[in-house]
């Protein structure tokens, strides 16, 4: 029903009528606390009533308490914001009481209870168990930094938090991502606003540009495999001898190492291009891997890439012993998968069947991994081995081999 509101004023003090489309007039307004609604069929009679209510008003008014400068300016910034719309404060104040019960509400929750409750529930999901301790990882370390709400943490706080990672961009982007996964699933259980972008989506994902790209020669990596220690020494043989990502390595288990069939299977739901292939499992590797082999479990003897990764920095920076003095070996970023595309490509001549070994397409395969190197240098590669360990006397049975 359309109204039409005129105002009567004497003084200071104005009162409303509404004329309805049926021809009444209603006098609406406080008195005091109290709401008065006087209907009448006339404008006229309406008019008294207005007139009467301004009286009582300006009586009362004598006792009321005295508005302070604060409030008085509160008022007056109020109405100038409403003027636009051609609403009064009051109409104004009673379409948000009404209506606020309509919001919906932020549930308040802090980023630890978020997170505890997101991996519940990829637990739940049934998420691979190696996901499910990197985002545990990550999100604990973040949650760590934000003992409060979530719905109070900014942009320019993930930022700063980010930053102060000390980490390369690719790993940045890990941890922005993980964080940027807690936060939707925060949103979508209203402990953020609905409809509104959080505060991660404004985070700048990092530039991940990597240079040049960079193997390792034989001889390099016979100094890498030879010193590493038994919980790395898979991650490293693999890479090299059969080209497989970290993250492929990393979820691999020996009952996928098939020896007596020569293959190493990467199963579909391990693999970063979620299908299952075959990688050869060639004799340098084997040699590398069977002394170490076992029936069942992970390959790689550690559960979280940067446990991997420190234990990666460690060997490099201080493993390494070349006759006695450390050697620091400089760590070339993806450089054993590099190294296994341009090798093998050298060795077999078939870029089709390395790119199907390694999941790539061969277009991918000659503009990511494949640096020029002789077949001589190939052989070389996949003539690392481990060196056998001799007693200092030697046997009856090597006595004879030798003189053989």
């Amino acid at each position: 029903m359309k109204t039409k509101r005129i105002e009567v004023k004497e003084g200071n003090v104005s009162v409303p009528i509404y004329e309805f489309s049926d021809g009444r007039f209603c006098v609406d307004t406080l008195l005091g606390e109290t709401r008065r609604r006087i209907t009448r069929t006339s404008l006229a009679a309406a008019k008294i009533e207005a007139r009467r209510l301004i009286a009582q008003i300006a009586s009362g008014r004598a006792h009321e308490k005295r508005m302070t400068l604060a409030e008085v300016e509160d008022y007056r910034l109020a109405k100038d914001k409403l003027a636009p719309f051609g609403v009064s404060l009051l109409g104004a104040i009673e379409e948000w009481v009404a209506g606020r019960g309509k919001i919906p509400r932020i549930i308040p929750k802090t980023a630890a209870e978020v997170v505890e409750e997101f991996l519940t529930s990829k637990r739940v999901e049934g998420v691979s168990f190696f996901h499910l301790e990197d985002r545990k990882y990550r999100m604990n370390k973040f949650a760590a930094a934000f003992p409060g709400h979530i719905d109070q943490i900014s942009t320019h706080e993930i930022e700063v938090w980010l930053n102060g990672l000390g980490i390369g961009g690719r790993t940045r982007n890990n941890y922005r991502n993980a964080v940027l996964q807690l936060f939707r699933y925060a949103r979508g259980k209203r402990y953020l606003p609905r409809n509104e972008p959080t505060a991660v989506e404004d985070v700048a994902s990092a530039n991940t540009g990597e240079g040049a790209i960079e193997i390792y020669t034989p001889q390099e990596l016979r100094l890498l495999l030879s010193h590493a220690p038994v919980k790395l020494l898979p991650f490293l043989a693999i890479g090299a001898f059969a080209g497989l990502r970290s993250q492929e390595i990393m979820r691999l288990d020996w009952s996928e190492i098939r020896f007596e069939q020569h293959f190493i299977e990467v199963a579909a739901a391990k693999a970063k291009t979620a299908s299952r292939r075959l990688a050869p499992l060639l004799p340098a590797l084997a040699a590398w891997l069977l002394p170490l082999r076992q029936k069942t479990g992970h390959v790689v003897g550690y559960t979280r890439n940067d446990m991997l990764c420190e234990a990666r920095q460690r060997h490099c920076k201080s493993g390494i012993k070349v006759r006695g003095e450390v050697f620091e070996f400089r760590w070339k970023p993806n450089a054993l998968r590099h190294s296994y595309a341009s090798y093998r490509l050298a060795d077999i001549k078939d870029a089709a069947r390395v790119a199907l070994e390694m999941g790539n397409s061969p277009a991918m395969l000659f503009r990511n991994y494949r640096e020029l190197v002789t077949e001589k240098q190939a052989a070389e590669w996949f003539a690392v081995l481990p060196e056998i360990k001799r007693s200092a006397k030697p046997t009856p049975k090597e006595i004879a081999r030798q003189a053989a």
